[in-house]
This record gives C-alpha cells, structure tokens and sequence, in this order.
C-alpha cells in the first residue's frame, strides 16, 4: 500500500492518501440487495455465521434509513497503551494527526474496510465537524435500532454510530483514557465514512469516544473515506470562483485584495476534492432480497421497521 501526505496550500499536513492494491480484499464488507436493503458484515469472525454489524433498509422515498446492529465489532485494533500514546506527543504538535494516520493505516492494512484504489485518511473535512451541544455529546444514532435521517444533515451536522455499545464512564479503561483527555495525549478516534448512510461508523476507538464525552470534550477524530472525482466536482469549485470574481469585476470599489481572497478559495476548494468523501462501494448480497430478509429474519426478529 503507497501512501502520500496531503498538505493544505500553506504546507500544514491534512491528510493521508492510501492507494491499495486492487487484490486487497476488505474484511469488513459493505453488500446491497435490490435498491434499498444492505448489511455490513465483519468477514475475519471466528464464526463464519456470525450476525452482521448492521442491517439497514433505506425509505422508498430514500429520507433515510432504518437500521438494527445484531452484533457488536469485536476486530478492532488492541486498546491503545498510555506510553504508546504519549510517545507520539500531543495534537498541539503540527505533526501528531500525521503521526497517528500512518499508524492507523498499518492497521487497516492487516483488517478493515480497505479494499482496491484510493483512500484518504483526513483529520479536518467539512462533514467531520459533528455537532457537539455544549455538554460535548455529539449526536449518535441509537443502538442497536433506530433511523438515519437524511433531511438532519447539514453540513455542520453528520452522525457517528458506533459498531458496538460505548462503555460507561466508570469503566476501568475509560477512566484511563478520560485522564488523556485532561493532558491531550488521547489518540484520534478512527470513523469510516459510508455514503450510503451518510454516516460515520466507528472502526477504532470506541472507549476513547466515551472517555471524551464523558469529560465534555469532542475528540480528536481522523475520517477514512474514498476520495471525490475530479472531473465530477471541478465545476463546483471553479463556478463559485467565477461567480466571485464577477461579484469583485462589478464592484467599482474592490481592491486586489478581493481578487488575492477569489483565488486563495478557489484553491482550498480544489484541494479539497483529493480529500474524500467520494461514494462507498457496495458488492451485491449472494441471494438477493431474499437472503437479506433471511438475515433479518435469524438475527433481528423483533426488528420494527
């Protein structure tokens, strides 16, 4: 797997590109049957009949979905030690999101999400400022059941649904992270962005995401997704740039300033296309909607949709 940093205009790290061999076979599988029906499944369990993650069915009407969690992720990397952690330093350091990104690819690299192309892991895109009311809780679809709403979504507000229940507060290895929190060492919480739920999954870090909130903090967070397409987001970016610049040609009164500001945003605009966010691939589910419902039917009978 080659990996690239990706630095903003100014030199600062942003983010980390993944390209992958396209014999990579993911062990967490993202599968559809039929136009609304899906199920991720974590295909390196001991138990190849074991429940999925989550089973999902988007709304005719696709506001939404409705989603129930069988089974909690148990693949996740091994907990984070407090000495490994502080060795990498702080965020207050320019390098510590890089630092920590290259440590998670090699742990994607041995199980994950991770199939064939390209990959960014980001620490700063527009769809990871979750919302995080004052007691710094951000918002979380409810487990193991419960709706996605598509319309809720702005671009300051984006979900994170864990893949497991969160430990409460008082749990021995929360309470450890919570004092990270306090000195700024606690590692990145990991989330995975899948389109087709508009939603952040946590892949790594579940106990550090409850040790943040339970000290009202909002936590350091590193964002895998797929890239965007250029030559499908391009005019975005260069039609809000001409629009800017015939705002400035028409005001008599507008400096070089103006004209300096057009093209600095025109120029984060673009650098934000290579970031992510692009669309999740999803491979078809053996059997159909038929086999979904069986899955629903053996491991979410009580599910109420």
């Amino acid at each position: 797997m080659d990996r690239t940093n990706l630095t903003r205009p100014g030199g600062e790290w942003d983010a980390l590109r993944l390209d992958v061999p396209e014999s990579a076979r993911p062990s967490l599988r993202l599968s559809v049957a039929g136009n609304r029906n899906l199920v991720l499944v974590d295909e390196s369990a001991a138990d190849a009949d074991a429940p999925p993650l989550l089973l999902g069915e988007i709304d005719p009407q696709c506001y939404g979905v409705d989603y129930h969690c069988p089974a909690p992720l148990h693949s996740s990397p091994a907990p984070l030690r407090a000495a490994d952690a502080r060795a990498l330093g702080s965020a207050d350091d320019r390098t510590w999101y890089a630092r920590w990104a290259h440590r998670m690819a090699d742990e994607l690299a041995a199980g994950g999400p991770l199939y064939g192309g390209a990959w960014v892991l980001s620490r700063d895109m527009d769809r990871t400022r979750l919302r995080f009311p004052a007691f710094a809780a951000p918002t979380m679809p409810t487990r193991p059941g419960g709706r996605i709403d598509f319309n809720a979504h702005t671009s300051d507000y984006w979900e994170i649904l864990p893949l497991r229940a969160l430990s409460p507060a008082e749990h021995g290895r929360v309470k450890a992270y919570r004092k990270q929190v306090r000195d700024g060492s606690l590692p990145p919480v990991l989330v995975w962005w899948i389109s087709v739920l508009q939603t952040h999954v946590v892949l790594d870090g579940h106990d550090r995401l409850a040790a943040s909130i339970a000290e009202h903090r909002v936590p350091p967070l590193l964002v895998l997704s797929r890239p965007m397409a250029y030559d499908a987001y391009v005019e975005g970016p260069v039609g809000g740039y001409e629009q800017r610049m015939a705002s400035i040609t028409a005001a008599p009164d507008a400096g070089a300033n103006a004209v300096r500001d057009a093209g600095l945003q025109l120029a984060r605009d673009l650098h934000r296309l290579r970031q992510g966010y692009g669309p999740t691939r999803a491979w078809p589910l053996k059997g159909g909607v038929p086999a979904w419902r069986s899955l629903v039917a053996r491991h979410a009978p009580d599910w109420a949709r």
